[in-house]
């Protein structure tokens, strides 16, 4: 099946990923950006989706068959509480609907596991929705209008709830890009014990993993996420000691959160009944992730 394939988000942490594995597996990518990308394998049209009459315009342009909608307010150090998260809600519910209205056969959108009731010990597409930040009930509200919605409009929809991802090239302000910047500068980095697991997945296993998705004829909820709980001081002491800087690291020098779930871990079970396997391990993937911040540092990427 090689499907036109629109993509908003296409220049984010997990788009670049997705895209390319997209084009990888034969599909025509039509990238949704505020700013013309300039790469020769895919076209570009520059949208801002929160524009209606622009994204409208755009959908048509694009005349896709399939889309992947995994754009949405992007500031990694405000994300769970700003309040653009309800504009980005609304839009994506227009989008999908705008799509679908305009000849789309299939879609895909990215939710998040900020969704679900975080006390529940394995998070399955089931677990009953108590978001705890004004970002998952977004998503949260996003999730149920498009799948209630593809249900009338005669479109084939899978709602993604993305877990916890790590890859190259992350902005400062999350976990990976801060500990990068600072390792690479020689700061001091104060960190809490590190003792809370989070389901973690790099960016390109996720890439590959809604390619896939969208092929299929999964429709509803779906986990994206590797099944396997890691404690954050494990991507913290083994990406320290692939920098050969662990003296760097503070464990325990920030309390953590009152509220902070001890463990965050997705059933995978319908993911990878579609045959997905990850790529990486945490330490191949963390690896890689060294690696490429080493050839940039170099001038060989």
């Amino acid at each position: 099946m090689n499907a036109r394939v629109l993509v908003t988000g296409a220049t984010g942490l997990i788009g670049r990923q997705a895209v390319n594995s997209l084009l990888n597996r034969g599909h025509e990518v039509i990238a949704f950006s505020r700013s013309d990308m300039d790469d020769p394998r895919f076209r570009t049209i520059q949208v801002d989706l929160l524009d209606a009459t622009a994204r409208l315009a755009a959908v048509r342009q694009a005349n896709a068959t399939h889309l992947l909608h995994l754009a949405w307010h992007d500031d990694p150090r405000e994300r769970w509480s700003a309040p653009e998260n309800r504009d980005w809600a609304n839009a994506t519910a227009q989008l999908v609907r705008e799509f679908a209205d305009l000849g789309g056969k299939r879609a895909l959108c990215a939710g998040s596991c900020a969704e679900y009731d975080w006390s529940y010990e394995q998070l399955k597409e089931t677990t009953p929705m108590r978001p705890a930040t004004v970002y998952g009930q977004a998503k949260a509200d996003a999730g149920t209008q498009v799948i209630e919605m593809s249900r009338k409009l005669d479109l084939s929809l899978v709602w993604a709830r993305l877990f916890f991802c790590y890859g190259p090239r992350e902005p400062r302000g999350r976990l990976l890009g801060d500990l990068l910047y600072g390792l690479s500068t020689g700061q001091e980095i104060p960190c809490t014990d590190g003792l809370q697991e989070r389901d973690y997945l790099h960016t390109e296993d996720i890439g590959e993993a809604l390619a896939l998705a969208l092929e299929s004829d999964v429709t509803g909820a779906m986990n994206i996420a590797s099944g396997r709980a890691t404690k954050v001081r494990d991507i913290i002491q083994t990406t320290a000691e692939l920098m050969g800087r662990p003296e760097l690291i503070s464990l325990g020098a920030r309390a953590r959160a009152s509220d902070d779930p001890p463990r965050l871990v997705a059933d995978v079970s319908r993911l990878h009944g579609i045959g997905f396997k990850p790529k990486y391990d945490l330490g191949s993937g963390l690896a890689q992730c060294v690696d490429e911040l080493e050839k940039r540092i170099s001038g060989q990427v």
